[in-house]
């Protein structure tokens, strides 16, 4: 089991690859760009000739997953990861609980210790897990409307 949840799929696309790429094109705003409305677009990223790193613009919940995607001729891979500022703000809520655990250890308080592991699992499960799966979803389903995708298989 990892830590953090990510996904990787197959797709096969319905049109050629410059189509696609030019739909993202036009749907992505750059993330170099200082923009203060990110809504006007569904995705925030980067994209090249044939790959891409994009996030969707919400603000609540953008940054909670990235799709890297690869796309060659009518096939393509994606792979969906949690983003780097929740895994940054993920291990340090491990690193405080661990400092309670140790605290509570030298205070002898051990029923705190079993409430602080419920804690990480909880977070871990109900938090990283079920947010992945609902962002995730919504990414790839954004993404197939845009480029016209078919998900194949999950590897």
């Amino acid at each position: 089991m990892k830590l953090f949840p990510e996904n990787k799929y197959s797709i096969e696309l319905f049109n050629d690859k410059e189509s696609a790429i030019s739909n993202l094109k036009n749907y992505t705003l750059s993330k170099e760009q200082y923009v203060t409305n990110w809504n006007n677009q569904l995705f925030i990223g980067e994209i090249k000739e044939n790959e891409f790193e994009l996030k969707l613009s919400k603000k609540l919940y953008g940054d909670f997953c990235i799709v890297h995607g690869k796309l060659e001729n009518k096939k393509g891979t994606l792979e969906i990861q949690t983003g780097k500022i929740l895994k940054i703000l993920f291990i340090l809520i491990i690193l405080f609980t661990l400092s309670g655990m140790i605290i509570a250890m030298i205070q002898h308080k051990f029923e705190l210790i079993f409430k602080l592991m419920m804690a990480i699992v909880m977070l871990r499960f109900i938090f990283l897990e079920l947010g992945f799966r609902y962002v995730s979803k919504r990414l790839l389903q954004k993404l197939t409307e845009v480029i016209k995708i078919k998900t194949l298989q999950e590897k």
